[in-house]
C-alpha cells in the first residue's frame, strides 16, 4: 500500500526541494483539479484546437501561460502538433523521446523557445480522454520545470510527476499512473492487455504525495473522503493508507517542508477567474477535424494500390465441415450414456465424407477479398476500388502471402514506365 521507505524519503526530499526553490504557494493553495467540466469548461471537439485549449487551461492553472517579469511581456503561446498513427500521414515526428519499457509518451514537450511552448501529441492518445488529460498535465509540469530552470534529466524524470502533485494535478495523474490497455498504437483492439505507464512514478508514490499535500493543507475528514471517492479503488486505498502513515510522522511533514503557519498563507485562487474563457479562443467558430475517433479501415488506402486475392473456397469449406462435424459428434458421443467406439467411428466417417464434399463444392465457389491485412473486405470481379479501404485494385493474386511480392513488382513496373502527363493544348 505504501512506497518503500527509501522511496518515501526521496519523494519527501524532492517535494521539499520544490518548496525551497519556488515557495509553498502551489502546494498549499493550488486547486486540486479533477477531470470534470467544473475545472475544464472548454468545448472538446477532438481536434487540434481542443488539445490546445486543454493545454492552455492547464498552463493557466500552473501560471506559466504568461510571463511574470512584467505586463509588457507578450503572452506565452502554445503550439500543438498532432501526429497520426498512419506512417503515410505521420510525417517527421519532432522531439519525441524513445519509449522506455512500458512507458511511451503520448504527449511530450518539444521546446520552450521564446514565448512559445511547442508540444507534440499522438493522435491515438485522444481516444482515451482520462489518460490524455493526465498526459497533458504531465507535459505542463515538465514545461513548468523548464520555464523555472529547475533541474531535469529527460522527459521521463520522476521529478516531473512530483511537480505535477505540487501544482495540484495529482487527481489527474494518480488514476492514470498505471493503466491496462487492450488497444494498439493504431487504435485496433488486441486480445492481450498490457500495462501502460503514464508517468514515471507508480500510483502508490503519487497517492503518497497527494496524502502529504492533504495533510499539509489540514483537510477535513469529509474532504479527504470526497477525494478518495473520486479515485479508483486501488488509488483510494493507497491514499488512505498513506494519510494514516503521514499522520504518525514526527516531526510533521509540514514542519519538514517548512510550510508557514496557516494565517500567513496566500488567498486561494478563484476558480471563476481560472475557468474564464481563454483569450483568442472561439469554441463555436473554428472548424475542427476530429482526431479522437478510430475510423477503422474506411479510406485507409485511398489512392494506394491493393490486390484482389482470388482463391477457391475448397480448403476453407472442407476444413470447416470436417472439423465442425467431428467436434459436434464428439460432444454428442461423449454425452451419450452408451459410449462405444462404433459411435465415434461413425462420427469420424461422417466428418470425412462431409469434408470431401466441402472440398468438391468449394472448387466451384470463389472467394475474392482485399489484400490489405487490416481490411480483407469482400470484392466483386468488377470492383476497381475496394469498398471498405478505398484502395485501388491493381491486380489479382492467389494467396495473401503474395501481396508483398506483387507490390514490389508493381513499384518496379511504375518506375520503369511512369504514367505520362497529359499534354495541355496550346
Amino acid at each position: 500500500m505504501l512506497p518503500p521507505q527509501d522511496d518515501r524519503r526521496w519523494l519527501e526530499g524532492e517535494m521539499a526541494a520544490l518548496v525551497a526553490a519556488r515557495g509553498p504557494a502551489p502546494l498549499i493553495g493550488a486547486l486540486l483539479l479533477e477531470p470534470t467540466p467544473r475545472y475544464f469548461p472548454d468545448r472538446w471537439g477532438g481536434g487540434e484546437a481542443s488539445v490546445r485549449r486543454l493545454l492552455r487551461r492547464l498552463a493557466n492553472y500552473a501560471r506559466i501561460t504568461s510571463r511574470s517579469s512584467g505586463p509588457e511581456q507578450p503572452e506565452r503561446t502554445i503550439k500543438v502538433t498532432i501526429y497520426d498513427a498512419d506512417p503515410v500521414k505521420r510525417g517527421e515526428v519532432i522531439g519525441k523521446p524513445p519509449a522506455r519499457g512500458h512507458q511511451e509518451l503520448s504527449a511530450w514537450l518539444v521546446s520552450t523557445t521564446g514565448n512559445e511552448l511547442k508540444i507534440g501529441v499522438e493522435a491515438s492518445a485522444l481516444a482515451d480522454p482520462s489518460a490524455f488529460v493526465a498526459a497533458a498535465a504531465r507535459v505542463i509540469a515538465h514545461a513548468w520545470r523548464v520555464v523555472h530552470d529547475l533541474p531535469i534529466k529527460d522527459a521521463y524524470d520522476p521529478r516531473i510527476d512530483v511537480t505535477a502533485v505540487y501544482l495540484g494535478f495529482a487527481l489527474l495523474t494518480a488514476d492514470a499512473a498505471l493503466r491496462f490497455t487492450s488497444r494498439t498504437a493504431t487504435g485496433t483492439v488486441s486480445n492481450r492487455k498490457t500495462p501502460l505507464r503514464i508517468g514515471s512514478l507508480p500510483p502508490q508514490a503519487v497517492c503518497y504525495l497527494l496524502a502529504a499535500q492533504a495533510h499539509v493543507r489540514v483537510l477535513e475528514r469529509s474532504e479527504r473522503a470526497r477525494i478518495a471517492k473520486s479515485m479508483q479503488a486501488n488509488q483510494a486505498a493507497f491514499f488512505r493508507h498513506a494519510y494514516a502513515a503521514i499522520e504518525r510522522m514526527d516531526p510533521p511533514i509540514a514542519a519538514q517542508w517548512h510550510i508557514p503557519p496557516r494565517e500567513h498563507w496566500p488567498a486561494p485562487p478563484a476558480l471563476a477567474a481560472l475557468t474564464a474563457p481563454l483569450p483568442g479562443e472561439h469554441d463555436g467558430d473554428e472548424p475542427e477535424a476530429r482526431r479522437d475517433e478510430d475510423t477503422g479501415v474506411a479510406g485507409l488506402n485511398l489512392g494506394k494500390p491493393v490486390f484482389m486475392i482470388d482463391r477457391s473456397m475448397a480448403p476453407r469449406l472442407g476444413r470447416t465441415l470436417f472439423m465442425g462435424v467431428l467436434m459436434l459428434g464428439g460432444v454428442v458421443s461423449g454425452m451419450s450414456p452408451n459410449r462405444s467406439g462404433t459411435s465415434m467411428g461413425i462420427v469420424a466417417a461422417a466428418a470425412l465424407i462431409l469434408g470431401v464434399l466441402g472440398l468438391t463444392v468449394g472448387r466451384l465457389v470463389r472467394d475474392r477479398r482485399c489484400s490489405e491485412p487490416k481490411c480483407g473486405g469482400p470484392l466483386k470481379p468488377t470492383d476497381k476500388i475496394c469498398p471498405r479501404c478505398s484502395g485501388t485494385v491493381a491486380g489479382t493474386i492467389a494467396h495473401p502471402r503474395e501481396r508483398l511480392a506483387a507490390e514490389e513488382a508493381l513499384h518496379r513496373a511504375q518506375a520503369l514506365d511512369p504514367p505520362s502527363e497529359p499534354v495541355t493544348p496550346a
